[in-house]
């Protein structure tokens, strides 16, 4: 089996610098131009070479992809999935799908020692020692394979164990048989099932209710007059890297309304973090819920609590919510918009329902001046939803 996976993951988890090659031996600034990859350890050394079109063992639906797909994913590591996948599209690349390029860039950064995609290593003894002494990690498990293959030579050496053996038949009960070649947690299918069928079938009841609202008015969930009971308002902000905020700025912008541009932080693990603030019309200071995956929303409850929603103006971030178009989310909750000065406002999100909130590119004393618009509006929102 070529080895060229495995030299890859050696330069990447030895911090190597990868370099695109036209095919005269200059840098290439794209990919697309590129024919070379080569493996330098220090600034301007270009090392071993490697040919971009070259087949790998990384096999999808049975075929092998080529190196120049493999560094394409690599590149675009802290990417989201929709800037990976406009960039591959543009580039005409072949474009790996969200499970298996976390599965391939987890391998070959060194974070899980085996990937699912990868073809396993030839039986030729030469190819295993070279793959040996290329990973050491692999040395272990060469070396109990070798152990484990004596020990069942040596039991089939026993002509009476031998043919005991031959007539036994693995025993399957009901859950055994019902299993694939590997377990899978479907248990998100069941928060989908609530958010799209129970939600959809308590906004359909709810309609029907006669209200003293006109007609064209949404009506918007009353917090309860019982401050002891009131819930934590929710505000939802985008998964992605590339968004404005991430879980790694938003607390930071919030209570201490400065602003840090997310790649400036360790990315948070996170899916969730509070934020507290005291706002001058209500009584008590207000903690918020801020979170990316709106999967933890467990009860229909929790969308009632929705009290702003963060976008980047992309429609996909609105697929698992309980209303995913623009136009039915943001009637329901209030959107927002953060984009830097001098950045163009997409047409569609200037037809959208949101407040379109401006931030300097450099001159971070304004930040207060935009926090503080923020929490103003917040303001106003909570207590028309009843808070007090």
């Amino acid at each position: 089996m070529s080895t060229l996976l495995v030299k890859l993951r050696k330069h990447l988890k030895a911090g190597d610098k990868l370099s695109l090659l036209k095919e005269d031996g200059n840098d290439a600034s794209d990919i697309v131009e590129a024919k070379t990859v080569s493996f330098g350890t220090a600034p301007g050394d270009n090392g071993e070479k490697e040919f971009l079109d070259e087949p790998t063992e990384f096999e999808l639906e049975g075929e092998k992809v080529p190196l120049r797909a493999i560094i394409q994913c690599w590149i675009h590591r802290n990417s989201s999935a929709a800037d990976y996948l406009a960039d591959c599209q543009n580039k005409q690349l072949t474009n790996i799908s969200f499970l298996q390029r976390t599965d391939l860039l987890n391998w070959l950064s060194g974070q899980s020692d085996s990937s699912q995609y990868v073809s396993p290593a030839s039986e030729n003894p030469q190819s295993e020692q070279q793959l040996q002494e290329e990973d050491p990690s692999l040395k272990a498990t060469g070396e109990q394979q070798n152990n484990s293959g004596k020990e069942h030579k040596a039991v089939l050496e026993d002509p009476i164990l031998d043919q005991t053996l031959s007539h036994e038949r693995p025993l399957l009960d009901h859950n055994t048989s019902l299993h694939g070649s590997k377990l899978i947690n479907y248990g998100y299918l069941v928060k989908d099932s609530e958010l799209k069928l129970v939600q959809s079938i308590k906004s359909s009841l709810r309609s029907k209710k006669p209200g003293k609202s006109g007609q064209g008015h949404v009506h918007k969930p009353v917090a309860t007059s019982k401050a002891g009971q009131r819930k934590d308002p929710i505000i939802l902000i985008p998964s992605a890297a590339s968004s404005v905020f991430t879980m790694a700025n938003i607390k930071q912008f919030l209570e201490g309304s400065q602003y840090v541009y997310p790649r400036e932080l360790p990315a948070s693990q996170s899916d969730l973090v509070t934020v507290e603030k005291r706002l001058d019309r209500l009584s008590k200071p207000v903690r918020f819920l801020i979170v990316n995956n709106t999967r933890m929303f467990t009860k229909p409850e929790y969308w009632d609590r929705v009290i702003a929603v963060f976008t980047m103006g992309h429609t996909w971030q609105f697929n698992n919510y309980q209303w995913n178009t623009p136009t039915e989310l943001f009637q329901h909750c209030k959107g927002y918009y953060f984009h830097f000065s001098g950045d163009i406002v997409p047409r569609h999100v200037q037809q959208w329902n949101v407040q379109r909130v401006e931030l300097d590119k450099s001159k971070r004393f304004k930040d207060v001046e935009v926090a503080r618009f923020f929490w103003s509006s917040i303001e106003k929102e909570l207590l028309a939803r009843g808070y007090r």
